[in-house]
């Protein structure tokens, strides 16, 4: 994995559909089908239900949209028959039945058709934008999700080998009991340690089931009694340095969750103008045909203009003007969201560096040192063994917290790389 580098929206879409595929073109048919690494995790997860499922709605309104037509205006078809009712003494001179037919075509003066096409439009590009929200938001799931789950697999590697070291205390405990060489309160806290790590191990169980859970949920696939597993190394980008990545955290305008709210903010006044067209004048132009009793047929042009109620008009722009005002309200609110989850991203990044960094150079060393002097004496006859097996699971126990240490570091940078490339223009290279 690289820095993100700048591109197109469509890029990305493009290579995520191409993970996508190849990533499921390699998985295998059998029961290693629940084995998945982080690269395939990220890939499906922006393929996922969520994702698709807001694809579908805007080809939906595509299609749809194409059909809005730029007449707004009523057309009108009046066929109206009669007879005339005349003397007796007239009957034979003339017909007693007459015809009108009228034909109008009302023309918005406000010009409507562009306004419910452009309202359309900026409608779209909400639900577009909406695909590049959902998408990142599932990446980020999935990427948590993996590293989540891969973290529990290596503590409960950890925690087998307390139990394991555990079985040998409460073994050797028995012996020295039953040689009359020990006591029982040996066997007592080896039994009670013992029971302790057996139902951490337990617990692991039910933690590694609910995280392959939720990693299946993201990547769109049903959970199973058989759970995922992690495949592969856990993921280590690369980022830019810390004063790069604070220049880039401050433009925010490029975040998916600023533009949904600024193009919701574009669609809200469009909408408003629509609104606002709807009850512009209407010019109704047309003509008229009128057939007499005597046989002799009139052709008449029909103009006129229909004038809406004011305070019709004003109901429903102040309710778009008001939508459109809210909008710019939540466009200012997404964008001091997105900077504090930037923030909070850096600071989690040096923080989890910090604590594994303190686990790694200071508190792991001197456990371990601890477990060599304890060994050392043990040989010499001057500590039991029962306290070098403690020093060893003080140790396993510190092992363990490396584990969620190092864990919780690989999602701080998963977590800043994948949100400075939404920054960046949406690309990310692996």
């Amino acid at each position: 994995m690289q820095e993100p580098t700048p591109n197109g929206i469509a890029c990305v879409r493009i290579l995520l559909l191409g993970c996508g595929a190849l990533c499921a073109s390699y998985l295998p048919a059998s029961a290693h089908a629940q084995d998945v690494s982080f690269d395939e995790a990220l890939a499906l997860g922006a393929l996922s239900p969520a994702v698709s499922g807001a694809q579908d709605v805007l080809r939906a309104r595509e299609a749809g949209d194409e059909r809005i037509g730029g007449t707004t205006g009523q057309t009108a078809l009046t066929f109206m028959p009669g007879g005339l009712v005349f003397p007796h003494d007239l009957a034979e001179e003339v017909s007693p039945w007459e015809m009108q037919v009228n034909v109008t075509q009302g023309w918005n003066l406000g010009n409507l058709g562009g306004a419910r096409r452009d309202a359309a439009k900026d409608e779209r590009g909400v639900l577009a934008a909406a695909i590049r929200v959902r998408a990142l938001r599932a990446r980020l799931d999935a990427a948590r999700y993996w590293i989540d789950l891969d973290t529990l697999a290596q503590i409960a590697r950890t925690v087998e080998q307390r139990v394991r070291g555990a079985e040998d205390l409460v073994t050797q405990a028995e012996r020295a009991l039953s040689s009359g060489e020990g006591t029982t309160q040996p066997l007592a806290e080896a039994r009670a340690m013992l029971a302790q790590l057996q139902q951490r191990r337990l617990d692991l169980e039910g933690e590694q089931f609910a995280a392959a859970a939720r990693l299946a949920v993201a990547m769109g696939r049903a959970p199973s009694s058989e759970p995922l597993r992690t495949r592969g190394d856990p993921p280590n980008p690369g980022l830019p340095d810390v004063t790069e990545m604070r220049a880039r955290i401050k433009e925010v305008d490029a975040a998916p969750d600023v533009v949904i709210e600024r193009l919701r903010e574009t669609a809200a006044k469009a909408r408003a103008v629509e609104a606002s067209a709807q009850y512009a004048p209407v010019l109704s132009l047309g003509g008229q045909a009128e057939r007499s009793a005597f046989g002799t047929w009139i052709v008449y042009g029909v103009s006129g203009v229909t004038f809406h109620g004011g305070g019709q008009a004003r109901r429903w722009t102040s309710i778009a003007e008001a939508e459109a005002a809210g909008a710019r309200a939540d466009t200012v609110s997404a964008k001091l969201r997105v900077r504090a989850e930037l923030e909070e991203a850096m600071h989690d990044l040096a923080h989890s560096a910090q604590v594994a960094k303190l686990l790694d150079e200071e508190t792991l060393p001197a456990l371990r040192s601890l477990v060599a002097s304890r060994e050392r004496a043990v040989a010499l006859g001057e500590e039991s063994r029962f306290a070098l097996i403690e020093a060893h699971d003080r140790e396993l126990a510190v092992i363990e917290a490396v584990h969620q240490a190092h864990g919780a570091n690989t999602w701080a940078k998963v977590r800043l790389w994948l949100l400075l490339a939404e920054l960046a223009g949406g690309q990310i290279q692996s």
